[in-house]
């Protein structure tokens, strides 16, 4: 159902009028795939050709953001001990990881360009989610996009 979906989505003639696209999974995975609900793996490879300039020429030169909420490995980082501040968490107890030729002078783009990738988590490693809040890194995502984005460059949202 996600590669339906994202197939439909990315041939959606709308796309001629934005100036970007942002495509977010929240899923459970492992590197290189996120699990859909009926336990099949969707390849993110797969999901990012979906967009690229071959097959989805809608977006050509506009920015693709996706962002992936899903473990892309076991290990856990099971953190350390703050020395100063608060206590953030709402619902502390809640954590769990879940080449051109000359003669061709005609302009080119490549297959792949202007996409970028957030991960939740680095690869080998479980994201963490609050059980009761959601993603830790949906939740920042949303809350910087919301506040910033009428006057902030991307680049310097997914800093903050």
């Amino acid at each position: 159902e996600m590669q339906n979906a994202l197939e439909r989505f990315s041939k959606l003639p709308d796309h001629r009028h934005v100036d970007s696209c942002i495509v977010a999974l929240l899923s459970h995975g492992v590197e290189g795939g996120v699990y859909g609900s009926d336990g099949k793996l969707l390849q993110l490879q797969e999901a990012f050709q979906l967009f690229d300039n071959a097959n989805c020429p809608n977006l050509q030169n506009k920015p693709k953001m996706f962002f992936i909420q899903a473990c892309r490995g076991d290990e856990t980082d099971r953190g350390v001990d703050q020395r100063d501040g608060k206590e953030w968490s709402d619902s502390p107890g809640c954590e769990e990881s879940d080449a051109n030729k000359e003669e061709n002078l005609k302009l080119r783009l490549p297959t792949c360009s202007d996409m970028i990738c957030g991960y939740a988590c680095l690869k080998g490693t479980a994201a963490m989610r609050n059980t009761k809040r959601g993603s830790w890194y949906i939740e920042a995502l949303t809350s910087v996009f919301a506040e910033d984005s009428q006057d902030t460059h991307v680049a310097d949202m997914l800093v903050k």
